[in-house]
């Protein structure tokens, strides 16, 4: 289940977060995607990679009972592949029920699949944070 154009892709993964439906957001993924998994939700910043890696990360999204906002500022597109940059804010509830907010500025590279639906193949939920740029300090919060 993609979208019907890169541009897309980020709006309707916010319709799966906010619909709590991990089954859709997963499905918004090639199967042999990338993510970077962000620390404030899943304790460490690491790379899940594979079906198995986004559905996991997928949940745990979905296990803060999210409400996400996204806007896509920009995306370029080359033959089956496609690029943007967003920004987002998911807000949610911890293990403790106290109130969790992540906002970053992602890059993210999309695929064409052959029935012409779009897809992630790479995301970065901070790739596009000017704190990460190089030449910067780590990034810290």
């Amino acid at each position: 289940m993609g979208a019907p154009s890169p541009e897309l892709c980020n709006l309707w993964l916010a319709r799966a977060f906010n619909a709590q439906d991990v089954e859709a957001a997963s499905a918004m993924y090639h199967p042999d995607a990338s993510i970077v998994r962000v620390g404030d939700v899943h304790r460490e910043t690491t790379v899940s990679r594979g079906a198995q890696g986004i559905r996991e990360t997928m949940a745990a999204y979905i296990g803060m009972k999210p409400h996400m906002d996204v806007v896509t500022h920009h995306t370029t597109v080359a033959d089956d592949f496609a690029m943007t940059r967003s920004q987002w804010l998911i807000t949610g509830v911890d293990k403790n029920g106290r109130r969790v907010e992540v906002h970053h500025h992602g890059m993210e590279v999309h695929r064409r699949l052959p029935d012409g639906t779009w897809v992630f193949f790479m995301d970065h939920p901070f790739g596009a944070d000017p704190s990460w740029a190089v030449g910067r300090p780590p990034h810290t919060e």
